[in-house]
């Protein structure tokens, strides 16, 4: 319901074909006749496409990999 609302909030000149599927697949899923992952797919498909949400890299395996410094590192091979 809280997407629904979102879009029917959205202005009106900003709206868009991708838009109108997001709030028919939206009410869809809320009755029942759509799923509820159709639904998320959608509204944050267009969500991206209007710049509500970005698209943050992963970081590489390096940055949170588990650590070979520090103490447990120079235990382990003692």
């Amino acid at each position: 319901m809280d997407a629904i609302e979102f879009l029917e909030e959205w202005p009106i000149e900003r709206r868009g074909l991708l838009h109108a599927a997001a709030c028919e697949t939206c009410c869809s899923a809320y009755d029942g006749r759509k799923s509820v992952e159709a639904a998320h797919k959608i509204f944050t498909t267009w969500a991206r496409r209007v710049g509500l949400i970005e698209d943050v890299p992963v970081a590489p395996p390096w940055m949170t990999g588990p650590k070979i410094g520090g103490l447990d590192h120079l235990e382990a091979g003692a």
